[in-house]
Order: C-alpha cells, then sequence, then structure tokens
C-alpha cells in the first residue's frame, strides 16, 4: 500500500515545504498568521504572481526571459509619461502594455530570425533596457506622478471589499490581488485547456521533435514572448499605479525571485512542465517567507542567506522525490 502511495506523495514536497514554512514562522511568530498580516502577504504577492505568470509562458516552451525586468520597467515608465503629458489613463495603460508587447517582440526577433539563444538575447535586451531607462530618467531619479487620477491609482491600492477579524485585524482585498487571480486563471486555462498549451509545451520538452511533428515552432517561440512582455508591463502598471511614481530599475526587484518561483513551481509537475498554480505557490513561498523572516526579526543581510537555504532545501527535497519516483521503474524494467 505504501509504495502505491509513496510516489504520488513525493510529488507534493515542495508544497509540504512551504507548509512547514508557515508553521514554524506561525510559532515563531504570533503575529504572522493574523488577518491583518495574511492580507499583506497577498498584497505585496500580487505584482510579483503577474510577473511570474508571464515568465511562466516562455519558461514553458523551454526558453527564459531575463528581460522581464525591462518589460516592467518599460510598461510603467510609459504610463507615468504619457500620463504626465496630460493623455486619460486607460489609453496610457493599454499603450504601456504594448510597449511591453514589443519588448517580447524585439527578443523573439532576434531569437527567432538571428538564431540566437534566449539567455543572451533577453540579457542583451536587460542591459540595453536599463540604459535607456537611465537616459530617459536623468540617471536614474523617480519620476513622480502626483496628478494621477483615481481610477489609475485604483488598479495597485483600491480595495474592493474588506473583511474584519475577531482579532482586530482585516484583509484588505486589494484590486491589485483581482488582477493577479485573473490573469493566473486566463494563463492557466490557455496553458492547461488549449491547444495553445499543448504545442507550448511540445516546444519546451523537444523543440526538432515538435517542429518534426508539425508544430510551428517560430511563431509559437514569438507568442510566448510577447504574452511575456505584455503581462509583465502590466505588472510594472500596477506597481506604479501603487507607488504613483516610476522607480527606475525597479523590475529587478522582482526578476529573480519571478524565475525563482516558476521553477520551484514546476517541481510540482509530474513532467517538470512550468505551471500556473505551481508558480502561484513558489510565488506565495517568496511572499511567505519574506514576511515571516521580518516579522522574525532577522538582519536584512541574513535574509538573503536564509531564503537561499530553503531554496536549495526545496531543490533537494525535489531531487529525492524524483529519484523515488524512478526508482521503482527501474527495479520493474530490471
Amino acid at each position: 500500500m505504501s509504495k502505491l502511495i509513496g510516489p504520488d506523495l513525493t510529488r507534493y514536497s515542495t508544497l509540504f515545504a512551504l507548509l512547514a514554512v508557515i508553521v514554524i514562522f506561525a510559532i515563531v511568530s504570533p503575529a504572522f498568521l493574523s488577518m491583518g498580516n495574511l492580507s499583506n502577504i497577498l498584497s505585496q504577492s500580487a505584482v510579483l504572481a503577474i510577473v511570474a505568470v508571464g515568465l511562466t509562458f516562455v519558461i514553458a516552451s523551454g526558453g527564459i526571459d531575463l528581460s522581464i525586468a525591462v518589460s516592467f520597467d518599460i510598461g510603467a515608465m510609459t504610463a507615468v509619461l504619457l500620463m504626465k503629458s496630460g493623455m486619460n489613463w486607460l489609453p496610457a495603460v493599454l499603450i504601456a502594455i504594448g510597449a511591453g508587447v514589443l519588448v517580447g517582440f524585439f527578443n523573439s526577433l532576434l531569437i527567432v530570425k538571428v538564431k540566437m539563444t534566449p539567455f543572451l538575447v533577453t540579457l542583451g535586451t536587460l542591459f540595453i533596457g536599463e540604459s535607456i531607462e537611465k537616459i530617459m530618467t536623468r540617471g536614474g531619479e523617480p519620476l513622480y506622478l502626483p496628478g494621477a487620477g483615481e481610477w489609475f491609482q485604483f488598479l495597485g491600492r483600491g480595495s474592493l471589499f474588506v473583511v474584519g477579524g475577531d482579532d482586530g485585524g482585516r484583509i484588505d482585498f486589494k484590486f491589485s490581488i483581482l488582477v493577479a487571480i485573473a490573469v493566473a486563471l486566463a494563463a492557466h486555462f490557455l496553458l492547461s485547456r488549449t491547444v495553445f498549451g499543448r504545442q507550448l509545451y511540445a516546444l519546451g520538452d523537444q523543440k526538432e521533435a515538435a517542429a518534426l511533428s508539425g508544430v510551428p515552432v517560430h511563431k509559437y517561440t514569438f507568442y510566448a514572448f510577447l504574452l511575456s512582455g505584455g503581462i509583465c508591463a502590466l505588472a510594472g502598471i500596477i506597481g506604479s499605479s501603487v507607488l504613483t511614481s516610476f522607480v527606475p530599475l525597479s523590475g529587478r526587484y522582482y526578476l529573480l525571485d519571478a524565475i525563482g518561483a516558476v521553477f520551484i513551481g514546476s517541481s510540482l509537475n509530474r513532467q517538470g512542465h512550468a505551471n500556473i498554480p505551481g508558480t502561484l505557490i513558489g510565488v506565495l513561498f517568496f511572499g511567505i517567507v519574506a514576511n515571516g523572516l521580518n516579522l522574525s526579526g532577522i538582519n536584512f543581510y541574513w535574509q538573503s542567506v536564509a531564503r537561499g537555504v530553503l531554496i536549495f532545501l526545496i531543490l533537494y527535497l525535489d531531487s529525492a522525490a524524483a529519484r523515488r519516483r524512478l526508482r521503482p521503474a527501474k527495479t520493474k524494467a530490471a
């Protein structure tokens, strides 16, 4: 009986690690499970969740996109500059999302037409984009938007409803959380319920085999990067709404966490595919760890060490689980 159950349970080693982290922080800091703190975790994770969902498309296709930081910043900067010039918030937001899509188009053009590797292309885009940001902002000065309209501020700050708790705290359900949920649901539907998703995963599994089976590899590479650029630009717009300003190079803050969240979430999939539910669990992992370490009073410089150790632990558990799942198959084959 244990042999039948064991291999299935090992798939969820990452989820068990997340639950263990929650229990530890709840013991260390009683305030961790308060409604107010849970609300903070959700709100602070919303923007990262949108960025990570965008990146999931590229990683599912077998690529990598380091320029998500630039797409994030270009979206925020474009929206703020257009609104400062007097444009209404809605067309400014749509044009800003289009600017992020152009970043993805530039990446995919070099990858598909020039045959450059995604890592080097997006790394180059990252350097070029960040230099443009500095030029446009006189060396990195924030662009403030004091006259931001109420609707634009609502994107990042607005509350849909507030739920009070017996402990005196409250869960403030921000509109940004709803946007993150909507983007995640749409992305999950595309990846798990459509031909698009199946073709994208086929591309990620084996590009040459996918091409031989009739998958339009170049077209789907374009789609993956366009989606990544546009979605990450949306995340940047929401981030600028929270601050009512654009802070140059702020996308860098989300780059490594987004990559980590997607790869951590991949461990929950039987085939190791990047997937939206797993990505969201990875995002929650980073949000919970950052929040819990702050509440525990751990020195800021040691927090990155603690996060790195936890990531290594998750990777070790996943690797051990993978070996355990393969062992019965090898024994049976023998």
